[in-house]
C-alpha cells in the first residue's frame, strides 16, 4: 500500500468481525480468524461480559486493528442505571430489540439525548482506558444510523482522532443473490432502510471528517455467510476500498461456518486470484479515499 492514498487499480477489503468482547467463544473465533486466517480487524463491545478478556487477547496481536462496537440495544450498558435510567433496567440491560430501541430513543429523543450522548462518551472512555485507540466506530444492529444517534457518534468519534465508520452500503444484486429465501423480504426492506439512512449518513460522516467504505457486505447474508457465500460475495463485489463483516463464534452452527469460511485455503486462494490487498482501518487511516 502506497502511503497517503489508494491505487485506483488495486481492490482493498477489511475483513471485520463484530461482537468481539460479547463472550469468550466470540473471543477464541476472532483469535482464530485473525491467527489462521483472513481476519483484519474485530470491533469490541466494552459492556460485553468477556471484554476483559477480549482486550487481553487484542494485546497480543498488535495486528488486529480494534475499532468500537457501538452497543445501545442488546446489551449491557457501560454506565450505571442511574444515571442512563431512561435507556436500559435495573440491572443495566439496555432493550434487547433494535427496533424497539429505536422507536424509543426517537419518542423520548429530548429527554433522552443527554443519556444517550453520556453512554456513547463512556464506551469511548472505557476502549481507550484500556489502552486501545479505536481505528474504527460501527455499531450493534447497526443502531448507530439512527438518526438521534448517528451525529453523536461521528461527533464523539471525530474529537478522538477515529477516522473510519461503518455504513452499510451493498448493491442490490447482493441481496438478491445471497439473501436465504427463508428470511422472504426483510432483506429487501432491510437494503431500502439502509439505502435511505446511508445516503443521509454519509454526508454527515463527512461533515465530521470521517469516511467510509465504498460498500459494506455482510447484512444480506448474515447467519449464512459460510464459504460458499464468501466466494461469490468476493468474485461480484465492486470498489476500491470494501468491508466484509462476520459474527464469528465457536459456540454457534453459523458461527463455526463463518469461522471456517475465514480460515479457508480456498477463500485465501480466490482472495489472491482476484487481487484484493486485504488491510485494515488503522493502516488505512493515513490514506486518502474518496466515499
Amino acid at each position: 500500500m502506497t502511503r497517503g492514498s489508494l491505487q485506483n487499480n488495486s481492490r482493498y477489503l477489511v475483513i471485520v468481525a463484530d461482537d468481539l468482547g460479547s463472550s469468550a467463544s466470540v473471543n477464541q473465533a476472532v483469535a482464530e480468524a485473525h491467527d489462521r486466517g483472513i481476519l483484519t480487524s474485530a470491533s469490541l463491545m466494552t459492556g460485553g461480559e468477556a471484554f476483559e478478556e477480549a482486550i487481553e487477547m487484542a494485546r497480543r496481536r498488535s495486528r488486529l486493528s480494534v475499532g468500537l462496537h457501538l452497543t445501545l440495544c442488546d446489551g449491557r450498558a457501560v454506565l450505571p442505571p442511574s444515571q442512563i435510567p431512561g435507556l436500559v433496567d435495573k440491572d443495566g440491560w439496555l432493550e434487547q430489540s433494535p427496533a424497539l430501541a429505536g422507536i424509543r430513543y426517537w419518542k423520548g429523543r429530548r429527554e433522552l439525548l443527554a443519556q444517550i450522548e453520556a453512554e456513547i462518551k463512556a464506551q469511548f472512555n472505557c476502549i481507550e482506558k484500556a489502552g486501545i485507540r479505536p481505528s474504527h466506530i460501527d455499531g450493534h444492529h447497526h443502531l448507530h444510523l439512527h438518526p438521534l444517534i448517528f451525529e453523536v457518534a461521528c461527533r464523539e468519534a471525530s474529537q478522538r482522532g477515529v477516522t473510519w465508520i461503518r455504513v452499510p452500503k451493498e448493491p442490490l444484486s447482493a441481496v438478491i443473490d445471497l439473501t436465504p429465501t427463508e428470511r422472504g423480504a426483510m432483506p429487501y426492506a432491510e437494503w431500502a432502510t439502509f439505502r435511505m439512512l446511508g445516503i443521509y449518513d454519509t454526508h454527515l460522516a463527512r461533515k465530521y471528517g470521517l469516511r467510509t467504505a465504498h460498500y459494506v457486505y455482510g447484512n444480506s447474508c448474515t447467519g449464512n455467510l459460510d464459504q460458499k457465500h464468501l466466494l461469490s460475495l468476493l468474485e461480484n463485489a465492486g470498489g476500491t476500498l470494501n468491508e466484509i463483516f462476520f459474527h464469528p463464534d465457536t459456540a454457534t452452527e453459523s458461527g463455526k461456518r463463518e469461522l471456517d469460511a475465514l480460515t479457508s485455503d480456498e477463500v485465501r486462494r480466490t482472495l489472491a486470484s482476484l487481487g484484493y490487498i486485504l488491510t485494515d482501518y488503522r493502516r488505512l487511516s493515513d490514506c486518502v479515499i474518496g466515499s
